[in-house]
C-alpha cells in the first residue's frame, strides 16, 4: 500500500538501498522501497537523497519537509 505521509516517504528514502533484509522491516517492504526509488525521475531521486542527507545530519524536520514533494511511497510497516 502506498502512502502520501511524508514520514513514510522519508522512511522509504532511508531504506531504499538497505543491503540486507532486516528482520523487523521485512524483505517485502525493503524491496518495495527499492522499486519506489528506482522508478522515480532523477529530480525526485535527488530530493530523496537530500531528505536522507538532512536526516543523517540530525535534521529530521527538514528531512520530512523535503520528503513532502516525493511520490507516494510504501507504507512503513512498523507504524
Amino acid at each position: 500500500m502506498k502512502s502520501d505521509d511524508p514520514r513514510d516517504k522519508l522512511r522509504a528514502a532511508l531504506n531504499h538501498d538497505h543491503p540486507d533484509a532486516d528482520q523487523d522491516l521485512g524483505a517485502e517492504y525493503l524491496a518495495a522501497c527499492r522499486e519506489w526509488y528506482d522508478a522515480m525521475a532523477l529530480s525526485d531521486k535527488a530530493m530523496a537523497d537530500a531528505a536522507r542527507d538532512a536526516f543523517d545530519k540530525g535534521d529530521e524536520k527538514s528531512a520530512e519537509l523535503i520528503a513532502v514533494v516525493l511520490p507516494a511511497a510504501p507504507r512503513f510497516p512498523l507504524s
